[in-house]
């Protein structure tokens, strides 16, 4: 009777080992190559032999400005060295706020000069970093159709958009 007992307990906890079995689900198949797009976010890059790319912030505000200040600057991103060319009065200036839509009237600036500012550029992680005289970091910013908007200077905020280059390919001399 003993031995029925041990039997039937063994015979229970056999039958009940099979009902606590986990259920495998089948593996998804892989998605067919064709259907997947390959998106690359930073569409700016610099490349040997290619075209300049312009980017340019203007001031635009009814103001007068003091001798020295800075009203427009103009990056020129190459492969080689990056220009960074900023305008400035060496007499006071008074800008008018030109409004989008309307004609832009030619300003005469007296004593204009063009200060030129030569920089390393590299970009890492979507932001262009410019290491020269003084280092500037500029965040690029795309538009909805995911194309180069703009850069924003992340020290003031400055935003220079981009403006269409007509320049030929640059490269850097072979030494």
């Amino acid at each position: 009777m003993r031995n029925l007992v041990i039997f039937l307990a063994l015979m229970c906890l056999h039958f009940s080992g099979y009902s606590q079995k986990k259920k495998t689900r089948p593996i998804p198949p892989p998605l067919p190559k064709s259907g997947m797009i390959e998106f690359s976010r930073d569409t700016l890059s610099l490349q040997q032999y290619a075209l300049p790319i312009l980017f340019q912030w203007k001031m635009n505000a009814d103001t007068t400005l003091k001798p020295g200040t800075v009203f427009k600057e103009l990056i020129k991103l190459t492969y080689g060295q990056t220009e960074v060319n900023g305008d400035y009065s060496l007499q006071p200036l008074t800008l008018k706020k030109t409004k989008p839509g309307k004609a832009v009237l030619e300003s005469k600036i007296p004593k204009m000069i063009t200060r030129v500012g030569y920089y390393d550029a590299e970009i890492l992680n979507g932001v262009v970093i410019l290491k020269g005289e003084k280092t500037m970091s500029l965040k690029i910013i795309y538009d909805k159709n995911k194309q180069l908007s703009h850069l924003k200077d992340l020290d003031n905020g400055a935003i220079y958009r981009h403006i269409p280059s007509d320049e030929l390919p640059v490269a850097v001399p072979v030494q």
